[in-house]
């Protein structure tokens, strides 16, 4: 029993689930301080841990390449939508066109000048039929039975190397065949792409007839100078136009002499189609394009791709603009012709009522020169109107090359923003936490240094403080007494005083009802005084205002009306203030024969009766009757 008293254990013991040495420390001698480490549950528990390690990094792996996975369908989803979208389109303007062929095959079979050339077209569409049944007799046919042959299961070893070896000659030819077949396909691109370049020049040449119309010059006009000077419109229109034009091509024409941006036809037919089927409100429609593009060719950068873009939407612009010009052309040849025909028109009616009445011919010339001013304006307007067509259409693409140049500095300018932001991010966070260990270390330091120091001052303002409790209360104490003794002094001194001024007066009570000497002397009724002694002199100088005399101002007293009744605050009280915007002039200021101010002759008051009402100002003032003795 003993020896379990002597055996105790410390705080220091750690169960199985906690260590995996066991440590267990003990006071007997007898017995060893520390048993030996358990080598096999440390392995298992390293090994556990191994595995639980490499499960979690698998699972990371996993979420990632399904988030991956997520968001690729996700946009496959976007993308096929879209395409569904575009490839409707595209069937629709399929049908379309595909109507109007008809219509117009249909229309050229009963036209008998294009009736040679819609036998050649079916001819043509015949062969077109022919060849491609016999090409697919050709290629695709034997292709076909080689494949049921060898799903037929006729296979053996001993066949097994003619099969491969037929295969391998299919093969070759295929590859020979697709070769030529893509051959073809360019060289039928190009010829298609010269036709419609042939096609475009022509139009934009028929579009213009530059020069004076025939149909103009054969116009009868009685003016010769009117004549000159409409035609002469037509070749300022066109010199006009057509400097409008060279400057055009002048500008762009590093975008027009780069054929399909410097890319290959296919990248760049590709990108447009792709920029064509994505809508432009759709969110991240740079990312879906770029993500969709990089399927075909993943050897384009992202930038390159908005490079692209840019000569692209430029392009597009001196194209559109391009046809404006000439439609604007166009319209203001038609325009000038149909004024020349009604200017024509009206000279000769001019003519004829000159001709009828010959005493107005001075007005024809007269008539002319305004036509040919209303002309002259016209082109200024025209001129104006086309000039500032030009500086808007400028601005226009001003404007939107400024504000592309703005998004892709901005998106460039974010993107380094959020990069550097990131490695700010963890390098302040690293050198945070090592300043926060620093500084607690050194905190901790000075807070042990700091406490001891504390300790050691506490204890002595305990004692100063003690000190100055008892020196203050024996102060407050001595203050004490000699104010009470000061208190006891002044209370003397008072009753004192009081003794020395109270009235002695006898009882009359008839002196009730009479005027006081204040009020005789004020009235001037007295007689038996001192002339050097004034009774009614103040007892010190005021500085200020009396209220009789602010109160004798009808400002105030409205002010305080106004007030009293609650209506300060209301248009009523600004317009009646607002009406005095002087003060009238008081009435205890006007002088009459009883009346000066303040004072009052003494003659003048002993001819009338003191019970008469006194003149006073009855808003400020209460009226004061006065009393027989």
């Amino acid at each position: 029993m003993s020896a379990n008293k002597d055996l105790r254990l410390n705080k220091l013991h750690r169960t199985r689930e906690n260590s995996l040495t066991d440590v267990v420390r003990v006071t007997d001698e007898n017995i060893p301080k520390y048993r030996q480490v358990n080598y096999d549950a440390m392995r298992a528990l390293i090994n556990e841990r191994k595995t639980s390690g490499k499960q979690a990094l698998e699972r990371v792996s996993k979420l990632q390449n399904e988030s991956h996975h997520v968001r690729e369908q996700a946009e496959l989803k976007i993308s096929r939508e879209h395409w569904l979208n575009e490839q409707y389109k595209l069937n629709q303007q399929y049908r379309k066109y595909d109507n109007e062929h008809r219509t117009w095959l249909t229309e050229a079979f009963h036209d008998p000048d294009l009736l040679t050339l819609f036998h050649e077209i079916t001819k043509y569409r015949i062969w077109l039929e022919e060849s491609s049944i016999q090409f697919r007799k050709t290629t695709v046919l034997p292709i076909v039975q080689l494949k049921e042959e060898l799903q037929s299961n006729t296979i053996t070893t001993d066949n097994i190397s003619d099969v491969i070896d037929a295969l391998r000659v299919v093969e070759k030819e295929q590859k020979e065949l697709i070769s030529i077949l893509d051959q073809e396909e360019k060289q039928l691109e190009e010829e298609l792409k010269e036709f419609q370049h042939y096609i475009d020049e022509d139009d934009e040449i028929n579009m213009i007839e530059e020069g004076i119309p025939d149909s103009v010059v054969q116009l009868p006009c009685p003016d010769d100078e009117l004549r000159v000077t409409i035609l002469q419109e037509f070749l300022i229109i066109d010199h006009k136009y057509r400097e409008t034009l060279v400057d055009l091509d002048a500008n762009y024409l590093n975008i027009v002499e780069l054929e399909n941006g410097g890319w290959n036809i296919d990248e760049h037919e590709t990108l447009v189609h792709l920029y064509e089927m994505y809508p432009v409100d759709l969110r991240k429609r740079r990312t879906y394009i770029y993500n969709h593009f990089r399927r075909y060719y993943p050897n384009r950068s992202r930038q390159e791709m908005l490079t692209h873009e840019e000569w692209y939407n430029a392009r597009t612009y001196y194209l559109k603009h391009k046809k404006m010009v000439l439609l604007e052309w166009k319209q203001a040849r038609v325009a000038l012709k149909l004024k020349a025909q009604s200017v024509f028109e009206e000279a000769f009616e001019l003519q004829e009522r000159l001709a009828q009445q010959h005493e107005e011919k001075m007005k024809q010339r007269i008539l002319c020169e305004q036509l040919a001013n209303q002309v002259q304006k016209w082109r200024e307007k025209q001129f104006e109107v086309l000039e500032m067509k030009r500086k808007l259409e400028e601005s226009t693409r001003q404007a939107e090359l400024e504000k592309i140049q703005q998004e892709n500095e901005r998106l460039q300018k974010h993107r380094q923003q959020m990069k550097e932001k990131i490695t700010e991010y963890y390098t302040k966070k690293e050198e945070t936490r090592v300043i926060e260990f620093e500084k607690e270390k050194q905190r901790l330091d000075e807070m042990q240094s700091m406490l001891a120091e504390q300790q050691r001052k506490d204890w002595e303002r305990i004692k100063f403080r003690k000190e100055e409790y008892e020196r203050k209360r024996q102060e407050l104490r001595e203050r004490n007494e000699l104010e009470a003794y000061e208190e006891l002094q002044r209370e003397e001194r008072l009753q004192a005083i009081a003794d020395r001024v109270r009235p002695h007066v006898e009882i009359d009570h008839a002196r009730v009802l009479q005027p006081t000497k204040a009020y005789n002397a004020h009235r001037g009724l007295l007689t038996d005084i001192n002339d050097d002694i004034n009774i009614q002199q103040e007892l010190f100088p005021i500085t200020t205002f009396k209220d009789r005399k602010l109160f004798g101002d009808i400002r105030i007293r409205l002010e305080q009306r106004l007030r009293d009744a609650g209506l300060i605050q209301t248009d009523y009280a600004r317009q009646a203030m607002a009406a005095l915007q002087q003060a009238p002039k008081r009435i205890d200021t006007r002088e009459n024969q009883m009346w000066s101010g303040f004072a009052f002759k003494t003659n003048d008051i002993e001819q009338h009766n003191i019970s008469k009402p006194i003149k006073r100002d009855f808003i400020s003032h209460p009226v004061f009757y006065g009393m027989d003795n």
